[in-house]
């Protein structure tokens, strides 16, 4: 009896060892954040090698409710696919068609069919072709929002900008003016532009004629230029104008309400992961920079907060978040932020929450 119990317990560690994973993929569903960029590059170079072996492992992991498949293609989309320092835009697009090829060579499996099919799906959404023809407009990372303003001196005039960025190209602002002495006549504008990397036109034909403005955004701060139209034509009092350079007074988005901007000031500071001492994240100036120790620079990006997040953010939630704005937008739900303790989790990400802790 003794003997037989050895035998059964040798057997069932035996079994144990054998069915625990080992390989890229594995060590992929371990990383804990999103800054495993090499093991989703593993994961990418065992696909390219053996597409069925790992469309398998995918199938599986999926079967088990897990949504690991969609955090690695977002990586591999982030980071390495619309990253120009994984390789030229020629390398990076043949990166994706043979990752195409791949998985379409399994679109009428049987079994591993939809999971190929998802992997087709997602990888052709990304732009790398366009890039190629120089279609694809880089967003700068200067940050748009802010209020700003301008004074003549001497009662010769005076005006202030409110700026809200709303999507990666868009913003709305409200702009106040006042005239010089003895007068201080008035004008009011608000509305909606299009952002054209730091410049945008914004055209008005409510008041009988045409009304264009330029907004051209520099290290000075945003200088407004009347291209068309008078004082009238703008809505603005006699001889009043708004042109000018807009100097910023600070990066606080103006249309939060009090509870919104408390909130977002709470997201400001350099943080310190609190899962990989390597990673880290700062919160400035209306930029975001996400940083890990010893892969030399990262990317400055423009963020917008959201009190809850915009339908874009798919799938959304009804809950604070942060849209990071970079060739392709990521999303990131504020799990927790009270001026300590940040909690991230990206939207359509791994699932993971990424926790940081105030330097």
């Amino acid at each position: 009896m003794k003997y037989l119990l050895t035998i059964f317990l040798l057997s069932a560690f035996i079994f144990s060892c054998q069915t625990t994973e080992t390989g890229p993929w594995a060590d992929f569903k371990k990383c804990a954040t999103n800054n495993c960029v090499k093991e989703a590059v593993a994961v990418k170079d065992a696909f390219l090698k053996d597409p069925k072996k790992l469309l398998t492992e995918f199938q599986k992991t999926y079967e088990k409710g897990d949504d690991h498949v969609i955090g690695w293609l977002y990586i591999i989309r982030d980071s390495v696919l619309v990253n120009s320092k994984m390789g030229t835009v020629a390398q990076r697009f043949d990166m994706q068609q043979a990752l195409i090829a791949n998985a379409r060579s399994f679109e009428n499996d049987p079994k591993l069919g939809e999971t190929a099919k998802t992997i087709v799906g997602e990888l052709e959404l990304i732009a790398i072709a366009s890039e190629l023809e120089d279609d694809v407009v880089e967003p700068s990372s200067d940050p748009v929002t802010g209020t700003y303003t301008y004074d003549l001196g001497g009662d010769k005039g005076n005006g202030e900008l409110l700026v809200s960025q709303t999507a990666f190209d868009k913003f709305k602002f409200k702009l106040s003016v006042v005239g010089s002495a003895p007068a201080y006549n008035q004008g009011m504008m608000e509305g909606e532009a299009t952002l054209d990397q730091n410049t945008a036109t914004f055209s008005l034909k409510e008041y009988g004629g045409e009304c264009n403005l330029e907004f051209n955004w520099t290290a000075q701060g945003v200088i407004i230029k009347t291209l068309k139209g008078d004082d009238a034509a703008c809505g603005f009092g006699h001889n009043v104008t708004a042109d000018g350079t807009y100097q910023r007074k600070n990066f606080n988005d103006p249309f939060l309400s009090k509870t919104d901007a408390k909130m977002a000031g709470m997201l400001l500071g350099e943080w310190q992961s609190a899962d990989d001492p390597k990673a880290s994240l700062k919160i400035a100036d209306g930029q975001y920079t996400d940083m890990y120790e010893g892969e030399g620079p990262v990317p400055v990006m423009r963020y917008i907060y959201y009190p809850v997040c915009p339908n874009d953010c798919n799938p959304t939630a009804k809950m604070p978040c942060l849209k990071i704005i970079g060739q392709d937008d990521v999303c990131y739900a504020i799990v927790k932020a009270d001026g300590k303790v940040l909690e991230l989790s990206q939207i359509g990400g791994t699932g993971n929450t990424n926790k940081y802790v105030k330097k």
